[in-house]
Parts: structure tokens; sequence; C-alpha cells
């Protein structure tokens, strides 16, 4: 039972009663909720009445109002009444709130399929040999319906064959019945016969009888020659049966009789005057003579004379038929059988002649009732008649059933009105009691229209009752349901645009408003255009039904119309019947290119950690005018490691997009490796085919969207490196030269999953039991991606491994040998973020001589392993080495000096630095050997003869290059210290005229989270790295570094001065201080360049002491030696002897400390100076001092001594009164310091009186930070030039040696 609620407005529900036997009544129900709060009132009605000739369908509903959430009922019934037909009627059930439902009834008939297993029986009897005279059939039914039969033949028999299981019957579903016939002929010939099975609802069955009696010895007769006339191909079963009661014909029969029936009416077996004769008109339409033979009444009742008569060609014959009765008060009736017989020649073979045998079929009736004799009767027959569907000029047929409910024979006689288009066979007839006689009838239309005609049915003379038939006759009629309106046609349809090179359709909705089925077929000339089914579609009766017009546009950009026609023809039993009529469609489309937009055209997803998911989403917008399903697919191209295992999903890469709409789309990329990738998204656009398949066009070239993305593994790298303790004053520039950073960070980032790498680091080279050497590298994350990291050691060392104890009942092996101390790492593992790098402390001891070499382990995100091998080499203490900064590749030398491009017309030779240290406790001698071509044409030079290396100081080799060609250099430079004899590469390019010089060797950029590492209860420079621009020789630049003091206690700063002969001279002011916990100070530094030009890198180192660890180490001592000097005096005498107490006996103690030693911060400068002549304007000393320093500390204020804080400075008042004495005196015999002080007039300096009144006050006026530094730097250059015996002026230049 299915349901509705009425909140499906216009919403289609399908009723199927599926196939239902012919004649039976099936029910079925439909409830329809009331889901509203009122009361409602349903009605139902048909929505198409077409005609009224086989309303099957019964429907009805409740007609009381229905309660909220109550159901109402539709009762639908259903009878069918033609076999083989499908039914289809359209209800609307609407309700008093407005709601519409529609209800499509559809149902099927099928009636019996009875058959007989042989089409014909053969008796062949010989005298006094064979005399078997039965033969048996079967009739087999193969349907699941009960079906009535009967044979249609007089009850004796027709002529020489019987049927000897009986005339009629009820054959059941799936049943056999097996029927014997008698043949009884006795004289010599050939017998042949046709026996009529008519079945209800079905068509009649026929079996052909040939019987031959003959001698054995000499037959004499051929069945082979006699055939039956039946030709199925031209006339129907019903056609054959009823050829005689037909009045419309198709072809024209062999031969005719006339009257079709004979009625004798009232006779008397006494008075035989009252016994009418009839005459019967049989007439030969062949070329040839014809012969009839009637079969004779064997009652001799209806008697017929002549019996038999020859008829000669396109004439008649008459015979007479008279009515003899011998009963009084008795009904008659006989069904006259003739054979007609003529003879047939085939056009192939004309010699040849056949004799085919046809039958006429006579009823005849008489009575012999007296006037007033009333018989009782009792029948059973349908009122109402419908006959198949059919089209005008072809006869249509079917049957009823006439039954007898009495024991006494019922004679009955078929009324027909004037002009009438129905045929009825048997008209008249006898049937017997508690029988049945089965009523074939045919309709015969003239034109197109429906049939009824009420025939009279009259029982035994008196009683009459009134049959209707009913029938009608189309043709093919179909109704388009268009969607517009075009004059010149019947219908008019549109296809939505289209995207060229795909397939769109429309449905069109064919309704069949006949009651037999069509068959449309569709006539084209266009090329795109098509239709389901190859344009061929059969439409069942009165059912409609959806018809898709496909639309296949080849050129964009064009409106398509073409008008079709639609051939329709109508159906029965698969065969074409009547004349076709044409429908007229219009049909339009338009067609284009797709254009399908994505916002925003470039996507830069950035960083994409392999393994990850990235998501981004991604608008795509349809531009065009059509209706599209597009199927994105991407291209993905990169560069770095293999990008075939990249994934980029979309999420929905299949959409559907109408005219100016969009959609979002998700993408997720997964990386599969490291590298650069760009992912050009592209589409294709996928349409559904006339075959009901999906496939897609051609891909779309252009790109619509482009996604970029870096694959990234969770990379680190060492950012920064610290040297905290060094015998070896190194920078942290200078340790990343030496420990190999650069490999190592290219490890990090080359390593990939399950493929290990190896890197070598290197210790600074120092002499044996130099003490324990601190470094420290600052990780930082490549990529702004969480990185965990950890290490562990890996024994490649031959020491034997040791068993410990770590549980109980566990142990381990460990690596416990003498080289586990020479490094430690800590800590062994941890996590670098984006904002907090992590730090690896490095611990190296100088105690096995010679080269020594730990693994380290480190294990990464992603299965990514690096061996880290880590190579210390301790050095002899009294052997003198001299070692470079740079840690080079090449063995063969000791360094090698790359000094760049320099242009090849500069007038002045630039100079390069080689940085070598010592690193024993010896000074080393270096010496530049002989044989080295040294001439002033050469185009590169070393300017340095001989040095002493102090022990752990380092040497400044400068080297002159001056190209005079744009190609590669290279000198090899020998030269020794001790007795060794090493080799220096330098190396350099010529480039071209006015070119920028290359600046090698300038530290790179450390980001502020690196430089913020490291700051933590620790003394450090503000600035580990400076980089100057280019100047001129004979200039000065100023830069500003702060002294940091992030601990508790106070400490001593010292600059140790920078200088290169001729080259530098780098001034730091104030150069000493004191620093108290948890301040700075800033500290300006001027650089000078003198007379030779030079690029290169070098250091300024500031010297550190804890004043608070000395002046406790001072306190301890001075307890120590009081208490030592104490307990010497004291003595306590027993037994033993004479007893000193200790000197931590009582408080205060004494503590073990080791004396404070100064540690050192460096900073690293690059310069680089251009010589005049080389186009660097020189400025006058004015126009440097003018040029104020990078950072404006004009607004800065001097601290209050008051405040217990430190000063800007803290030299003795003393030394600044001294040493600004001084400085006004040489400023007459100095030009330098003259232009200095000039400058600073302009800054209203205080007199020597002010200073002195300031200094006395307790409070001290706000004086400029500028004023005081430049008088600072002046007080520092003035004393370096003092203390170090510096001169202002050369009496020979270096570059003039020898």
């Amino acid at each position: 039972m299915l349901e509705i609620s009425d909140e499906s407005i216009s919403e289609t529900k399908k009723v199927d009663f599926g196939c239902v036997p012919v004649d039976t009544v099936t029910e079925k129900c439909v409830n329809i909720k009331n889901t509203s709060n009122n009361f409602l009132t349903y009605r139902v009605s048909l929505m198409y009445i077409l005609n009224s000739v086989d309303q099957v369908f019964n429907i009805s509903i409740t007609t009381t109002p229905v309660k909220p959430l109550d159901t109402a009922e539709v009762k639908i019934i259903f009878k069918p009444n033609i076999p083989d037909q499908s039914f289809t009627d359209y209800f609307i059930v609407d309700d008093t709130a407005g709601n519409t439902y529609r209800l499509t009834v559809t149902g099927k008939c099928f009636g019996p399929k009875i058959s007989l297993n042989k089409k014909q029986l053969v008796f062949k009897i010989f005298k006094n040999e064979s005399e078997y005279r039965k033969g048996t059939i079967k009739m087999i039914n193969k349907s699941a319906v009960d079906a009535a039969y009967q044979w249609l033949l007089p009850l004796s028999g027709q002529g020489f064959f019987q049927i000897l299981t009986g005339n009629c019957g009820v054959i059941h579903a799936y049943e056999s019945i097996t029927t014997t016939i008698l043949f009884s002929g006795v004289a010599l010939g050939i017998y042949t016969g046709e026996l009529v099975c008519l079945v209800l609802n079905q068509e009649p069955l026929f079996l052909n009888i040939i019987a031959t009696v003959d001698l054995a010895v000499n037959p004499m007769f051929n069945t082979d020659n006699h055939v039956f006339e039946k030709s199925w191909k031209r006339k129907s079963r019903y056609t054959h049966l009823m050829e005689n009661s037909l009045n419309r014909f198709s072809y024209i029969p062999p031969a005719s009789a006339y009257e079709r029936y004979l009625d004798f009416g009232t006779g008397s077996v006494r008075d035989v005057t009252l016994n009418i004769s009839q005459t019967l008109c049989v007439t030969n339409h062949e070329l040839e003579d014809g012969y009839i033979n009637w079969i004779s009444d064997p009652d001799n009742v209806f008697l017929v004379d002549p019996v038999a008569a020859v008829i000669p060609p396109n004439e008649s014959i008459l015979f007479t038929i008279r009515f003899r009765p011998k009963v009084h008060n008795e009904a008659y009736g006989y069904l006259m059988c003739g054979e007609y017989q003529y003879k047939k020649r085939d056009d192939d073979k004309p010699d040849i002649a056949k004799i085919r045998h046809t039958w006429f079929r006579i009823p005849c009736i008489g009575n012999t009732w007296d006037p007033c004799t009333e018989w009782s009767t009792d029948w059973d027959c349908a009122t109402e008649i419908v006959l198949p569907p059919t089209v005008p000029s072809r006869t249509t047929f079917t049957n009823f059933l006439l039954s007898n409910k009495l024991e006494l024979p019922m004679l009955f006689k078929f009324e027909a009105p004037n002009k009438t288009n129905f045929v009825v066979m048997p008209m008249c007839g006898i049937v017997q009691g508690r029988g049945w006689q089965i009523i074939s009838v045919a309709l015969e239309p003239k034109s197109y229209g429906d049939f009824y005609e009420t025939w009279d049915l009259v029982v035994n003379r008196v009683q009459k009752t009134r049959v209707c038939f009913a029938g009608n006759a189309e043709i093919s009629q179909v109704e388009v349901m268009s969607h517009g309106f075009n004059p010149a046609t019947h219908a008019m349809f549109e296809f939505q645009p289209t995207i060229t090179g795909c397939t769109n359709y429309c449905t069109a909705y064919l309704h069949n408003q006949t009651r037999m089925e069509i068959h449309m077929r569709v006539l084209n000339n266009v090329s795109w255009l098509g239709a389901d089914n190859q344009g061929s579609i059969v439409l069942p009766p009165r059912e409609i039904v959806h018809f898709h017009w496909w639309f296949f546009p080849k050129v964009p950009d064009m409106v398509y119309e073409t008008t079709v026609t639609c051939s329709c023809i109508c159906l029965i039993d698969g065969k074409p019947v009547g004349e076709p009529t044409e429908v007229f469609i219009s049909i339009l489309g338009f067609s284009e290119f797709p254009d399908l937009r994505v916002l925003p055209k470039t996507t830069n997803l950035h960083d994409a950690v392999v393994g990850t998911n990235v998501p981004c989403s991604l608008t795509l917008y349809n531009y065009g005018s059509c209706f599209f399903t597009s199927k994105l697919y991407h291209i993905t191209q990169g560069m770095g490691d293999d990008h075939s295992n990249e994934k980029f999903e979309i999420d929905s890469d299949i959409n559907s997009l109408k005219p100016s709409n969009h959609c979002e789309v998700k993408v997720t990329v997964i990386a599969g490796g490291a590298g650069p990738r760009q992912v050009d998204i592209k589409y294709t656009v996928l349409f559904r085919t006339e075959y009901d398949e999906i496939e897609e066009i051609q891909p779309v070239k252009k790109t619509i969207c482009i996604v970029w993305y870096d694959g990234i593994y969770p990379t680190i790298k060492v950012k920064r490196t610290i040297s905290v303790k060094c015998p070896v004053i190194l920078s942290n520039h200078c340790v990343w030269n030496m420990v190999n950073v650069d490999e190592f960070n290219k490890a990090l980032v080359d390593c990939r999953p399950n493929k290990p790498l190896s890197v070598n680091l290197y210790a600074p080279e120092l002499c044996v039991r130099s003490g324990h050497v601190k470094l420290i590298f600052v990780f930082g994350c490549v990529y702004a991606v969480l990185v965990p990291w950890s290490l562990r050691r890996e024994k490649i060392c031959d020491c034997e491994m040791v068993e410990v104890q770590i549980g109980i009942s566990t142990y381990e092996m460990r690596h416990t040998c003498t080289h586990r101390a020479l490094v430690e790492l800590s800590p062994m593992q941890g996590i670098v973020s984006p904002n907090t790098p992590s730090m690896l402390h490095m611990t190296l001891s100088y105690t096995h001589e010679g080269l020594n070499t730990l693994c380290y382990v480190m294990t990464l995100p992603n299965q990514r392993t690096l061996y880290i091998y880590i190579h210390i080499y301790a050095n002899i203490i009294t052997k003198g080495v001299l070692l470079p900064l740079r840690r080079m590749e090449e063995e063969e030398y000791l360094a090698v000096l790359d000094c760049g491009r320099v242009p090849i017309n500069n007038l002045d030779p630039v100079i390069r630095i080689l940085w070598l240290y010592n690193p024993t406790d010896v000074y080393t001698t270096w010496r530049l050997l002989r044989g080295n071509t040294i001439t002033p044409d050469t185009i590169i030079r070393c300017l340095q003869y001989f040095a002493e290396v102090p022990p752990s100081d380092k040497l400044a080799i400068p080297f002159a290059f001056m190209p005079t060609e744009m190609v590669d250099y290279k000198v090899v430079f020998y030269c020794s210290f001790g007795y060794d004899t090493v080799k220096i590469l330098v190396k350099g390019q010529g480039g071209l005229p006015n070119c920028i010089e290359t600046r090698l060797d300038i530290p790179s950029y450390v980001e502020r989270v690196i430089r913020s590492a490291y700051k933590n209860e620790v003394v450090y420079l503000s600035r580990e790295h400076i980089t100057l621009p280019i100047m001129s020789t004979h200039s000065l630049s100023r830069e500003i570094i702060a002294v940091c003091n992030d601990t508790d206690h106070v400490i001593r700063f010292i600059w140790l001065p920078e200088r290169i002969a001729n080259v530098i001279n780098i001034v730091m002011t104030p150069w000493w201080g004191v620093i108290e916990p948890r301040s700075c100070e800033w500290i300006t530094m001027t650089v000078y360049t003198l007379q030779e030009p030079a690029t290169f890198t070098t250091n300024i180192t500031c010297e550190i002491l804890d004043l608070t660890e000395r002046r406790r180490y001072q306190k301890n001592e001075m307890l120590r030696r009081n208490k030592t000097e104490k307990c010497n005096q004291e003595f306590i005498i027993t037994e033993e002897g004479t007893y000193h107490p200790g000197i931590n006996d009582e408080p205060p103690y004494v503590l073990d400390l080791k004396k404070p030693q100064p540690f050192y911060l460096v900073t690293s400068v690059s310069i680089s100076s251009k010589g005049q002549r080389d186009g660097c304007t020189r400025m006058l000393l004015r126009q440097l001092w003018d040029r104020p320093p990078p950072y404006d500390l004009l607004s800065s204020d001097m601290n209050d001594t008051a405040s217990g804080k430190g000063t800007g400075n803290n030299m003795p008042l003393t030394d600044i009164i001294r040493l600004i004495d001084g400085i006004l005196w040489d400023a007459l015999h100095s030009k330098m310091f003259k232009q200095q002080i000039e400058y600073y007039s302009k800054e209203e300096i205080p007199t020597y009186g002010q200073l002195v009144k300031a200094t006395e006050k307790d409070t001290r006026p706000k004086l400029s930070r500028r004023v005081t530094s430049g008088i600072c730097d002046a007080i520092v250059n003035k004393a370096i030039f003092h203390v170090y015996n510096l001169k202002s002026k050369h009496e020979v230049s270096i570059l003039e040696a020898e």
C-alpha cells in the first residue's frame, strides 16, 4: 500500500498492477495522509478522457472529510478485458486545501496460450490390412489462465470425423488434454476435414485431417496433391474462420456462400407446407472449376439439394435446403459444413496443379414449437463486448461465451441492426443443456471513430436481451508536449546551451492517445541531432513516455536550428497497420566553448611538509552560458626530489555549475619530496552520452589555476656558532669557517628518508692539554615547522665495550673508552621551533695527541639519519704550527685565498688578507720563501715577507691583486714555519671594467630570533658582525656597538687594538670600562682606512673580566693567607708531637677558588676600501666628521651618578682632564685632531672649568651622548697613539718593500 503526504505537491505516484489475467478483478489502495491542521475533503478525476471503450480502471476515494493526521483511501479496481493489452490512465487527486497529487495507474492483461501439438492428422487405411482409425492430439495450455474451449462441429461429428472425448471443456493452467479423433470412412478415396477449436479469449485453433482408404496391393491415392488453404501471412485465424461471414476483405476469397445462416422458423411435422425451404448461393471466384460437397445431416432434418456440384469459374450455383422436422414441439439446429475444392497452379510450375480445400460453415435452426409454448431458460452472457483496437479498414476480432445453465437445449439467434459494422459467428444455433457456445465477433470499421452497437440476443424465440458491442478504429495520434510555440510545427524544443564537443539532451513527453502501440520513427537530415534508440520508439497504449532529443554540437558560437518529421504508425501484434501520420517538430540549440575560471588564479602555499596535509580552497566560477560538469585534473612540475609520488587531492574534482554560479573546492597537497612544485590545474568537461555512459571531451589545455608550493622536510640548520671558551681568540664567524658548518648545513638539507648521509665536523686544531674548548651551535628552523631531533653516540673506535648494570638483572653494553671524553654534546635531543631556537653545546678535550674521530648519529623526522663525524686534532706543544682560520678542502695547500672578481682597469691594487693562527704555546716564525716572482708588474703579490706569531695569536698576510685581463689567475706561494715548507694558493678573476668587486668572507645574515639566543646570564656584544659600506682610502666610518652585561656581577671590559699597517685602524671609544649588573655600555667604533685599498674581514676583540669573582677570589686568598699565618703560629702539643690546626677547622672557611681568568668577545668587521684613483672621491676630514653615526643618540641622557648607576664612561676625572689638555695641545700639531676639535666646537664643548664644576656637583648636567662620545673618541685615539707609540706618518710603505 502506497502512502502520499500532502507536503508533496504535484508529486506523481505510480500504481502498477503488473500482469493480470483477463476478466479477473484486482484491487489496490493508496492512502493519502492529511498532515495539515484542518479537515480536508478529497476528490479524484480522470486527467485524460480519450474514449470510453476500455475503461478498465474503476477508482474511488473517501468522500467524508478527513481529520488531521488521518488518511483518505483511494481504491483502484482493475478488470482487464482484452488479452495482451496494456492499459494506462492518469488521475488527479485534489483536496480543499489546494494540494494536487497525480496518480499514474498502469496494468497489463494476459490471456490463455493454448496450442495443439499437431497441426495435421493423417489416416492411411488399407483394406483388409490396416484398419486403425483413431488418432490423438494434445491440447497444451502454456499459460497460468484457465480457459474454456469448444470444437465447432455438429454433435455427430463433421462428416466422417468424430471427436470421442467431448466437444467442449475447460483446460486448466499449464495442463494438457488428450483428444481422440475417429475416422469412419469405408469407401475407397481421399477424405479431408478441417476441425476448428474455439478457445475463449484466444484465436481459434485449426486441425487439418486427411485420410485415405486404399488397397494395399495397388495404392491409388496421393495425399501430397491436396493442400489446405490457410495463408496466415495474409489473413488471421479469425479471418479464416469467419471468411464467409465478413463483408470487407483485402483479398478475393476462392469462393463465397450466401446466406450466412439459415433460420427456418417454425415448421410442422404433419403439415409439410409449413416447412419453408431456403436457397443458398455459392459463387466461384477462381479461374478454375470448383467443386463443393456438403456434409449431409445424419438426422435428415436439414436436406441439401444438390449435395455436391461443380461450379464453373466466376459463376454461382443455388442450393436448396429443406427443413424436415421429425418430432413435434422440438428445436433443431445443425452446423452445415461444405467442403470446397479447386485446383491451384504455381507460377513457377504451371504444369503441376494441386487441389486446395476450404470450408463453409452455415448454421441452420428451426423448431416445431406450438404458438403458446413458453420455455423456461437460464443463460449467462456478457452484456458488453469490447473488441481490441484497430485502424480503419482493418477487421478486429474477439469472442465471448454464451452458456446454458439448464438441462434443456437452448435455441439462440442474434439480430443485427441495420448497416451494422459488426459480424457475429455463429448467428444462431442450439446450446445443449449445461453447455456453452463460444461466439466470435468481428468489427469491420470503414473509417476512424468509436463504434457502439446494440444487438438483440433472442433465446428460444420469445426471450430477448441486448448485447452491446464496442470497438474503435483509430489513427496514430501522438501528442507532443512542447517547450514553446511555433505556428509552422506541431511542437518546438530548445536545447540548453551546450559545450561544443559534448552531448546534451532535452526530454520530450510523447503521449500515445490510442489503444494500440505506436511506432514512431524520426526523419532527420542534420548530423548534430539525434534521438533515443536511433530515432525509433514504440509507445505503449495511452501512455506518456519521455523521449530524449540528443544534441551533438561541433561548431562553437553557433545557433543550430532544424525541423524534424516524426512518422507514426499503429502496431498490432508487432506489425504496422493503417496509414502513418506525421508530426513536425522544430528544434533549436546553441553551443559554445567552456569557460571555467578559478579564483584566485594563482595560489602559493609556500612550505608543504612532506607527509602532511596542506589544505587550501579554490572558487570555481562558470563564466559561460552553458551548464556543464567539469572534472579537474592537475599536472605537477617541479625540481628537486622526484615528484611522481606527490599527492594533489581535490576533494570534489567533479562539479556541476550553472551559468554565473560558483562553488568552493577544497584542495589538499601532500608533498612526497623536497623541492619547488608547480601544479597546473586544468579541466575537462564530462557529459552523458546517448548510451548512458559518462565520457569526457578532450582536456582543455588552458591552465585555469596555478598552485605553487615547496615540498619541505622539517629541517634545521646551524644558523650561528658561538665561541664560548677557546685559547685562540676566535670570532663566531671564524668558528663557522673552521668547523665546516656549511657542509653540515648542506647535509641537513640534503638528507632524505632512509638514505643516511655522512658529514665531517672539524674542531679547532689546538695543542695538547690546552684545556676544554666550548662551542655552541645554534639550531634554527629553515622553515616555519617544528623540528624534533635527537643524537646518539655511534662507536667507531676499536676499544672494547663495557658491560654496565642499569637495573635488576639488566645489563647493557656501553662505550666507555678514553675517546668518549674527547667530545661531549648536550643536550642529546630537542625540538626547534621557528620562535625558539635550540643550542647544542660542544665541549672538546685535547688530551690525545694526533687525530681522533668520534661519531654521532642525528635522527630527524621522516626517517632521516645523519652520521656526524667530529674530528679533533691535538698538536705537539713544542712544535711551531700555523693553521688557516678558514678550512679548505684542498689538502695540498696550507691555505687558499680567493681574491674574487676585480675590475681590470683599477689603478690601485686591491689588497686581500690571508689569516693564519698559531695554536701552540710557542712563538712561530713565518717566512715567505725565495723563488717567488715579485715584480712591479706581477698580478698577485705577497706584501709580507717575515712575521713572528705569538702563541695563540693570529697573523694577517696581505696580498695585492691587480688583474689586467678578464681571466682567472692562480699563484702558488711557498712559505715555511719551523722546518716545514707549505704552499699557499692565491687565486682571483679579472672582471669587466668598472664592475663591482666581490666582497668575500662576509657572514650571512642572522635572524633576530637566532641573535637573541645565548643572551641570558652572560656577557655579550650587541653585534656579532658589522659590514661597513665601501669606503675610500684615508676616510673614516663610525658604528655603534654595545657591551651587555646580563649577569649579577660587575664586569670590566678592555678593547684590544686592531691595526693592519697602512690598511686599517679601528678605534673603540671608550676602550675600557666597568659595567654594572644588568646594564650595558655603548661603544663607538671608528674605522680609519689608510692609504692602501683593501677588502677583507677582521676581528675586534673585547677582553671581559668578572670583577665580582675577582673580588671574591682576592678576599678568599687574603683569608687563606691570614689563616695560614695564624695556623702556623698556633700549635698543639700532643703525645704524638706538635699538631698545627687546619685553616678550615673553624669558620670562616677558605674556599678552593680558581683565579678568575679573562675571556674574550669578538666581533667580525667586513671592510672594503677603494683607492681614490679608481673613482672613489676622497672626502675631507671635515665632511667625514659631519656625517653622523648610524644611530641617533642625541636625545639620550647620561646616567645620574646620584642614582648609583654607572655613567656613560667610567674613566677617572683626573685622566679625563689630563687627556683633554693633551688633546688640545696636540691639536696644534695634528691636522686630524684639529678637524675634530673644530667640529666639536659647534656643539659648544664645555670648558675645563665647566667640566670640573660639573663633576664636583651631585647631579651632573644632561650632556649630549654624541658630544661625550666624540670627546672620548679623540681621547682614545690620542691614548692609543701614545701608548703603542704609533706614528701618523710612516717613512717607508710596505707596498714598496722588496
